[in-house]
């Protein structure tokens, strides 16, 4: 069984520079969205710990996979209709 870890490190190193900056926003929106009292309460000293930073990048990475999930989702949804499609046209050439 492969690592995934590194099956992950092999996927993140093939990402292109556009792919690395959209995965960095996704990042950064998540942070921003999750811990936005922190952010903009510069008086009262607040800062982001480590902890916060690995809970927003594991956030981040849920919705990215669901993102993932619910593309494949539509990609298989559009190719079961392009398949009824043919067996219907299939159908009627042969009846």
């Amino acid at each position: 069984m492969e690592n995934p870890y590194l099956k992950f490190a092999d996927h993140f190193y093939s990402l292109s520079p556009y792919d690395l900056q959209h995965l960095s926003e996704c990042v950064l929106c998540k942070i921003e969205q999750v811990f936005e009292d922190k952010l903009c309460s510069k008086c009262t000293h607040i800062e982001l710990t480590e902890k916060d930073i690995k809970f927003a990048i594991t956030e981040a990475m849920k919705d990215i996979v669901l993102d993932l999930r619910k593309q494949e989702l539509e990609i298989k949804r559009i190719q079961l209709q392009q398949a009824e499609v043919l067996l219907h046209v299939d159908r009627r050439i042969v009846g």
